[in-house]
């Protein structure tokens, strides 16, 4: 496998019920020969939820065949507009879907999206079709679905990523024979970024003085793992991760935690916190990126961490 690798990629998307039972069907051509065509049952959903998955999911498995140059073809008008920007997104939940596909698009270093009539996508729509009627994932991928956490699990067992050529590996002229002498690394790469905010909350039956109205500063410490790195040598950049983190926590600074959900019928304990945080977290990042964990410090004393199960 090479970095300067191409590839054609079918998607396509649909729900009996709009919402409803939903598949996704892709069809990824690589100029070496391989090719993947496959498809997923992906729950309840609408058409234009499962047209982005599918291509959020087409995309997760381009990358993770190291494609640098990809055409993408799909029959939904509307989603490959939006994703061009010729077309606002205005529905909230289809804008997190769109977002998801633009980071994952800004990883390549060439891409196109082109819109085509729907005999023109055919084995991708068959795929999504044989995917609703098996309610299971079928054919040949290199990432499943469900194995990352735009799909319907929402936890990524880093063991289930599909081994791939290391990326640090390379060679090394030897000094005293002239011959290359290849070292190997592979492993695990975890990012770290931190930030605060300042809020007040009560605990719903707490024995003691925190049931009362009070306040924090909270600091929050967010871990991400991924065994991969992409095309220019990193695994997520720092500054979306900031971002994705600072998005999260302006939600609820210098506010009363209660009042927003799931803290107004949950008691929002650091722990409860930690872990709202890390699924929040998980559904914003690139899909071959796993939150490790979550750390919420209620004092420079007191901390809590969440880790999300394999």
């Amino acid at each position: 496998m090479t970095d300067a690798r191409k590839a054609t990629l079918h998607t396509d998307g649909g729900s009996r019920g709009n919402p409803g039972p939903a598949g996704i069907g892709i069809h990824l051509e690589l100029s070496t020969g391989e090719v993947y065509s496959a498809g997923a049952f992906i729950g309840e959903a609408t058409n234009n939820e499962a047209e982005y998955k599918a291509i959020i999911w087409g995309l997760e498995n381009a990358l993770s065949a190291r494609v640098a140059s990809l055409r993408i073809i799909a029959d939904s008008e509307l989603i490959i507009k939006q994703l061009r920007g010729e077309y606002k997104v205005k529905k909230k939940e289809l804008q997190v879907l769109c977002a998801d596909a633009s980071k994952l698009l800004a990883r390549f270093a060439e891409v196109s999206l082109e819109n085509v009539r729907r005999e023109q996508n055919k084995d991708a729509d068959e795929r999504a079709n044989e995917a609703m009627d098996a309610k299971r994932s079928i054919g040949d991928f290199v990432v499943d679905y469900g194995s990352f956490s735009g799909g319907v699990q929402m936890s990524l067992a880093l063991e289930s990523v599909p081994a791939l050529k290391p990326e640090a590996a390379r060679e090394e002229e030897s000094d005293s024979a002239g011959e290359k002498e290849r070292t190997t690394m592979s492993g695990i790469y975890t990012l770290t970024v931190k930030d605060h905010f300042d809020a007040a909350h009560n605990l719903y039956g707490y024995p003691g003085e925190c049931r009362n109205l009070h306040g924090h500063t909270w600091d929050v410490e967010v871990s991400v793992a991924s065994p991969h790195l992409d095309g220019i040598g990193i695994v997520y950049d720092f500054k979306n991760l900031k971002d994705d983190l600072k998005s999260i926590l302006a939600t609820y600074d210098h506010t009363y935690i209660n009042e927003h959900e799931p803290f107004d019928k949950m008691s929002p304990t650091a722990e409860n916190l930690a872990r709202v945080i890390c699924l929040r977290l998980q559904d914003m990042i690139t899909a071959d990126v796993v939150v490790k964990e979550v750390a919420v410090w209620e004092s420079p004393i007191a901390r809590v961490g969440y880790s999300p199960a394999d």
